[in-house]
């Protein structure tokens, strides 16, 4: 006789392979258990990766309008769809053309912006307009915030933590 006919031989008739209904229970339940643990953290880290999210976005946008300003010879304004909240989104324009050339929708639940000018606009230069350094916050729940830091160039640089 060869081994595997030995083998079914010692099995008892009755015995099944599987799991039992019990085991099932358990597996399951410890499962939603792990699942429910886990939900505040994976909150937090979808709230983070809107927020980092939202300053690419931002950062993107700056650098396309700075390099329109620049190939079109005249001034591109960044500014907030919606008065001066910046949460809403914001639209790159070339203020002598009015041609829309960028726009970017309301940013992800939570996201929050401050310490953000009324308008940013570049010259032909791809300078800033107004003298100095600009700065965005953006921030959202317990994450660390961002700071988008535009220097008078024009160039936008994104650091973490709150803006000087």
């Amino acid at each position: 006789m060869a081994m595997d006919s030995l083998a079914r031989l010692r099995r008892p008739p009755h015995a099944s392979r599987g799991f039992t209904l019990v085991e099932l229970v358990v597996v399951v339940s410890l499962m939603g258990i792990g699942a429910v643990m886990a939900m505040p953290s994976l909150a937090e880290a979808m709230r983070g990766q809107r927020l980092r999210a939202a300053t690419t976005d931002l950062t993107s946008a700056l650098l396309m309008a700075r390099s329109e300003a620049i190939k079109r010879g005249s001034q591109v304004r960044v500014t907030p769809r919606a008065g001066n909240d910046w949460a809403t989104g914001w639209t790159v324009v070339a203020v002598t053309a009015g041609d829309q050339i960028d726009r970017k929708d309301m940013l992800g639940t939570d996201v929050t912006v401050t310490r953000a000018p009324v308008s940013i606009v570049y010259e032909r230069s791809g300078r800033l307009a107004t003298p100095g350094v600009l700065r965005v916050q953006l921030a959202a729940g317990a994450q660390t915030p961002r700071c988008v830091t535009i220097d008078p160039g024009g160039l936008p640089r994104q650091t973490m933590g709150t803006c000087p």
